[in-house]
């Protein structure tokens, strides 16, 4: 894959994270649309990249309500923030089960 192609496929993923459509699709597309040519497993690598970009851009954009929430967890009571995570955590046991099945 050149730069040029990752450069374009950065923007797609970018512009489409936070909007009700697929990011993950119009990224494939948009490697159909380039000719990506790479091992699957290299292009599987670069799609698992773009997505921690985005969540790691994601945590630096909310870093304060990042922080409240965790200094919220670690009073170590049962507290708004508390809940918050809880609830986080109970919506991800679905995932998990089919995750490791």
């Amino acid at each position: 894959m050149e730069v040029i192609d990752a450069i374009l496929l950065g923007i797609i993923q970018g512009l489409t994270e936070f909007l009700p459509v697929s990011s993950s699709g119009h990224l494939e597309l948009g490697k159909a649309i380039l000719g990506d040519n790479s091992v699957p497993k290299e292009s599987l690598l670069f799609t698992v990249v773009l997505h921690f970009a985005t969540a790691l851009s994601t945590i630096v954009i909310f870093r304060r309500d990042v922080y409240d929430i965790l200094k919220g967890v670690l009073a170590f009571k049962w507290n708004e923030d508390t809940k918050f995570v809880a609830k986080i955590a109970i919506s991800m046991i679905p995932a998990a089960i089919i995750g490791f099945t």
